[in-house]
C-alpha cells in the first residue's frame, strides 16, 4: 500500500507553519527524555512503575509529528532544500548526548564486555561472575541478570566496546555516546544520498526524524545503530554497482551484528549474471574471514552465548509464542526452520525473476530487501524495538503501511519497563504480542499476494 496517497494538501502558508511546528515539537519531545531518565531513577515506586507508559507516549507523539513533517516535506530532488529538516535531525540527536539510558541496561553490558577484553581476558570465554573479575565488577557495576553469560556480540562490536571502555569507567559511556552520535548522523547523511539516487528524497523525514532511530541511538545506546549504518552504506554501494565495496560493507555489518548479512539474499539473486554475484559474495566472505581470523589470532574464541540468550529471553514474538503453546520444543524449531526456508525461497525466487525480466521495478527490489531483513526478526523468539533499526532506511526507500506500523507498534512493548525497573520483574504483557501477531498475519498475506501479483505480471510481459 502506497502511503503517498494519504498525504494531505495545505495552502503554502499553513503548510509552512505546520511543518515548523512539527519540527519544533520533535525537538521538544527529544528533550523530554531527560524527564523520563530522571523518572527511571526515582526513589518512589509510582514514577518508576509508570516509565513504560511515559515512554510509549513519547514514541507515539514523536511518530505523529514525524508523519506530519513527512507529509509536508519539500518535493525536491535537491538536498539543499531539506536544510531545516536536517538541522532538526541533528538537534534531536545532539540534545540526547547527556541522557542516561532508561529503555535498557545494555550499555553497561557492552562496556563491561569491552573492559574485560581491554584487561586481557576473553569475553567469549569468561562470564561476568568469574572470580577474577571481582574487582572490575565492583568498579563497573554490570547488569546482574547478565552475570552468568559470556558475551554474544560479534568481533567488531566488541572492538568498539573495548575502545570506549579504554577511557575508564567515568568516560567510557560518553565516548560510546559520541560513537553512536556519529553513526546516527552518518546514517542520515548516507540515507539522504541513497534516497536522492532513488528519486525518493521527499521520504528523508522517515529516517531523519524516526523516533525509533533517534531514541534507540541516543537513549538506548544500542549497537544496532551501527547495524543500520552498515545496511544503508551497503545499499549506497549497490546503487552505484560497486559490488566489491557492497560486500565489504555487509561483512563489516555482520561483524557488528548479524542482521545485515540478510541483504546478501536479495542482492545475490538480483544480479543479472554470475560474475557480479560472485564478486559480491567473495568480498563478503573475505571481509568476514579477515575479521574473524584476526579475532581468533588474537586469542579470542568468537562464539559466545547466543544460544543461551535465546533460551533465557522471550519478548514480542507472536509466531514463536503461538508455536510454543501448541508444539514441543523440537517441533517449534522444525516449524520455524520450515517457515524460514519457505520465506527464503520466496524472496530468492522473486529477486531472481525480476533480475531476468525485461522490466524491473525498483519497488520490488526494495520489497525483497525489506522482506529479507524482516524474516529473522519475525521468526526470532526475542525481539526488542532496537532490532528494527536497520529497517528504517528501507522504509524510506519503499514506504508501506505494514512496515511503518511494525516500527510504530514495537515501542508498545516498553510497557514492561515499569515492573523491570522498579521490581526487576521481566513479565511482558500479552496485548502488544497480539497486536504484532495481527500485523504479522496481514503483512505475510500482503507479501505473498504482492509476490504472486508481480510474478504474474512478469510472466505476462515475458510471454508477450
Amino acid at each position: 500500500m502506497n502511503l503517498q496517497l494519504f498525504k494531505p494538501s495545505f495552502t503554502t502558508k499553513s503548510k509552512s507553519w505546520l511543518y515548523f511546528i512539527s519540527l519544533a515539537s520533535l525537538i521538544a519531545l527529544s528533550f523530554s527524555s531527560y524527564f523520563l531518565a530522571n523518572t527511571s531513577q526515582s526513589n518512589t515506586e509510582f514514577p518508576v512503575s509508570s516509565i513504560g507508559v511515559y515512554t510509549i507516549i513519547q514514541y507515539c507523539l514523536m511518530a505523529f509529528f514525524m508523519l506530519v513533517a513527512w507529509s509536508l516535506s519539500p518535493k525536491s530532488r535537491y538536498l539543499k532544500n531539506y536544510k531545516l529538516l536536517l538541522i532538526t535531525a541533528f538537534l534531536m540527536r545532539i540534545v540526547l548526548i547527556d541522557v542516561e539510558p532508561y529503555t535498557s541496561n545494555d550499555t553497561s553490558r557492552y562496556l563491561f564486555d569491552g573492559r574485560i577484553a581491554y584487561e586481557g581476558y576473553d569475553p567469549y570465554s569468561i562470564s561476568h561472575d568469574a572470580i577474577e573479575l571481582t574487582q572490575l565488577r565492583e568498579q563497573w557495576q554490570p547488569p546482574k541478570e547478565h552475570a552468568a553469560y559470556v558475551t554474544i556480540y560479534p568481533p567488531l562490536a566488541l572492538a568498539l566496546f573495548t575502545f570506549s571502555s579504554s577511557f575508564g569507567v567515568e568516560k567510557a559511556q560518553l565516548v560510546w555516546r559520541f560513537l553512536l552520535l556519529l553513526a546516527g548522523l552518518l546514517t542520515v547523511y548516507v540515507s539522504a544520498l541513497v534516497l536522492k539516487k532513488a528519486n525518493k528524497l521527499n521520504n528523508l523525514a522517515l529516517v531523519a526524524l524516526s523516533p525509533l532511530l533517534i531514541l534507540e541511538t541516543g537513549v538506548g545506546l544500542h549497537i544496532d545503530a551501527f547495524s543500520a549504518l552498515a545496511v544503508v552504506v551497503a545499499i549506497y554501494f549497490w546503487q552505484r554497482q560497486l559490488l566489491l565495496y557492497c560486500g565489504i560493507a555487509i561483512g563489516i555489518g555482520m561483524s557488528l551484528k548479524i542482521l545485515p548479512v540478510m541483504l546478501l539474499l536479495p542482492l545475490f539473486f538480483l544480479q543479472k549474471s554470475l560474475k557480479p554475484a560472485l564478486m559480491l559474495v567473495l568480498s563478503w566472505v573475505t571481509t568476514v574471514a579477515l575479521i574473524y581470523g584476526t579475532t581468533i589470532a588474537l586469542g579470542y574464541v568468537p562464539v559466545g552465548s547466543i544460544s543461551v540468550f535465546f533460551e533465557k529471553w522471550r519478548n514480542a514474538s507472536p509466531i514463536f509464542t503461538a508455536l510454543d503453546s501448541l508444539l514441543t520444543n523440537s517441533q517449534v524449531v522444525l516449524a520455524l526452520f520450515v517457515m524460514g526456508v519457505i520465506a527464503v525461497l520466496f524472496i530468492a525466487y522473486t529477486s531472481f525473476r525480476y533480475s531476468k525480466a525485461r522490466y524491473m521495478s525498483t519497488s520490488v527490489i526494495y520489497f525483497c530487501m525489506q522482506a529479507a531483513l524482516a524474516l529473522p526478526l519475525m521468526l526470532s523468539p526475542v525481539l526488542f524495538p532496537w532490532y528494527l533499526l536497520p529497517l528504517v532506511p528501507l522504509l524510506a526507500l519503499r514506504p508501506n503501511i505494514y512496515l511503518l506500523t511494525w516500527l510504530l507498534l514495537m515501542p508498545m512493548t516498553y510497557e514492561v519497563l515499569g515492573n523491570f525497573l522498579c521490581c526487576q520483574q521481566w513479565q511482558p504483557a500479552l496485548w502488544p504480542v497480539v497486536l504484532l501477531g495481527v500485523l504479522y498475519a496481514l503483512t505475510l498475506l500482503r507479501l505473498i499476494y504482492h509476490g504472486i501479483k508481480k510474478t504474474s505480471k512478469l510472466n505476462h510481459i515475458d510471454n508477450s
